[in-house]
């Protein structure tokens, strides 16, 4: 198969739906695919440092907005792609209409089915919950790849080594690509008054746009702080957290992979219900950002630090839910579609 994605990265969107993308993508090459990505320049810049990125990257720089959709019809026409790919809240229905065609399949990544009808052949969101987001109402007669069973996961997560517990020793936190609230240097900064004494990874996302002030809090502080930027390998580091303090979103299942007791902040309403759900797996605990200030996030942080039994009991509950390579029973539906299309041609 051949395979093109239409998505996008910055500061204000965050990275979750690019590096979505990228695992699927990821997925597709280690099954033989192809594939492209079709994006803005503005998101270049966050796919070409990365050592895992996979798939040609083709710019939008001098794409009129408003042709958008029936150039890129047109481009994957000539790539003769089987699918076309779209992931960002920013693809509404029109768009998403203007884009089928005889000559490619269109799939479309899902969050919270609150934007009008789908117009897809395949719907995908591997959040636990989807089945309850009536999908019948807006994509009726539409293949769906709903369900944890298709969560995308970088290959690094899905290698993984989820034990050695007592080898663990880190204070985790991570905020998301872009951190958009700067939760992470309120954080530090409450921590800081309270000078614990643990090691502190202070992990920040490529879209990140406060590193001088970020620096100069590391700098002037005497926690014992690790500071990464743009982490790229990320597992490795969440196999040596004991405790995450984490935005919620796609980073959660990454989270739940390496088994990492956790609490989950909800920076945005599409991430409640997943986040939810994962609360009551027992491998994390739920703090809303919006009624949870700072201080209070460092207090239970710590807290929970002191609490050895309920960490363990934590990471254990991890362990029990599978890692599922979602990429890979995706590719598996999208291969069979196209080998039903290119039987009927």
């Amino acid at each position: 198969m051949r395979v093109a994605f239409r998505v996008d990265g910055s500061p204000s969107m965050g990275l979750g739906h690019l590096m979505r993308c990228m695992a699927m993508a990821q997925g597709l090459v280690e099954s033989g695919h192809q594939v492209f990505f079709f994006m803005s320049n503005d998101s270049l810049q966050f796919c070409c440092d990365r050592t895992d990125w996979v798939g040609e990257i083709l710019s939008l720089a001098h794409v009129d907005e408003l042709l958008e959709p029936e150039w890129l019809v047109e481009q994957c026409v000539k790539l003769q792609a089987d699918w076309l790919v779209l992931d960002g809240y920013q693809f509404e229905q029109t768009y998403r209409l203007s884009l089928k065609s005889n000559e490619f399949k269109l799939a479309v990544f899902d969050d919270i089915n609150n934007s009008g009808p789908l117009h897809a052949d395949l719907v995908i969101n591997g959040a636990p919950n989807a089945a309850l987001l009536d999908y019948q109402s807006t994509a009726p007669k539409t293949l769906l790849a709903i369900g944890q069973e298709y969560q995308v996961l970088r290959q690094e997560f899905l290698q993984a080594n989820r034990g050695r517990w007592s080898e663990r020793k880190n204070l985790t936190l991570m905020f998301g690509g872009s951190d958009p609230k700067n939760l992470t240097i309120s954080l530090l900064n409450a921590l800081h008054k309270r000078n614990p004494t643990m090691p502190i990874t202070v992990i920040t996302g490529a879209a990140y746009n406060a590193l001088p002030e970020l620096q100069s809090l590391i700098n002037n502080s005497d926690l014992a702080i690790n500071h990464l930027h743009d982490c790229q390998n990320m597992a490795e580091v969440l196999e040596n957290t004991r405790l995450a303090i984490s935005a919620a979103g796609g980073s959660q299942f990454e989270l739940r992979a390496c088994a990492v007791p956790t609490i989950l902040v909800v920076v945005a309403d599409n991430q409640m219900l997943a986040s939810q759900d994962a609360a009551n797996q027992g491998w994390c605990l739920l703090a809303k950002s919006y009624d949870l200030n700072a201080e209070k996030l460092a207090e239970q942080s710590l807290a929970l630090w002191q609490q050895a039994e309920d960490l363990h009991a934590m990471h254990k509950m991890a362990l029990l839910l599978p890692v599922i390579d979602g990429a890979k029973n995706i590719v598996k539906l999208m291969s069979e579609k196209t080998a039903v299309r290119n039987a009927n041609a």
